[in-house]
């Protein structure tokens, strides 16, 4: 049997409505997106973060405040070895929603361990470096 990931929660730290937001340059878009993803019928959710942007915005912003928020959680690398990074072009929030939902059920494992494997492997978890038990 297969556990029913959901999305609990979806936020953007730097605007309050990620569904309404337009930026002011549709090009240069660099975003922070934290999602609440837990087992559909089960009360809690871990948290997890990755960056959106257009390839203009990571241009120009990929050195920027945002991507330090990550500093304390990238120990398995000096890169982005971990597809916690979507670069959209051009940015669409309906396809960007989509995306991260379909993201989040590839990861659908028979337990909760291995779908956050999974999910570590897509997103940055909130507990990266601590161990899981």
């Amino acid at each position: 049997m297969t556990l029913n990931l959901e999305i609990l929660d979806l936020s953007c730290l730097d605007i309050d409505d990620p569904s309404a937001w337009q930026p002011a340059s549709p090009a240069d878009v660099y975003l922070m997106v934290e999602l609440e993803i837990g087992e559909a019928g089960v009360p809690g959710g871990h948290v997890f973060q990755l960056l959106v942007a257009t390839p203009q915005g990571v241009r120009t912003h990929h050195q920027g405040r945002a991507l330090q928020a990550f500093t304390s959680m990238r120990k398995r690398g000096t890169t982005f070895d971990i597809d916690a990074l979507l670069v959209v072009d051009p940015y669409d929030w309906n396809w960007v929603h989509d995306t991260l939902r379909q993201r989040v059920k590839s990861c659908e494992r028979s337990t909760w361990a291995e779908s956050l494997d999974c999910l570590r492997t897509k997103f940055f978890w909130e507990y990266e470096g601590i161990e899981y038990r």
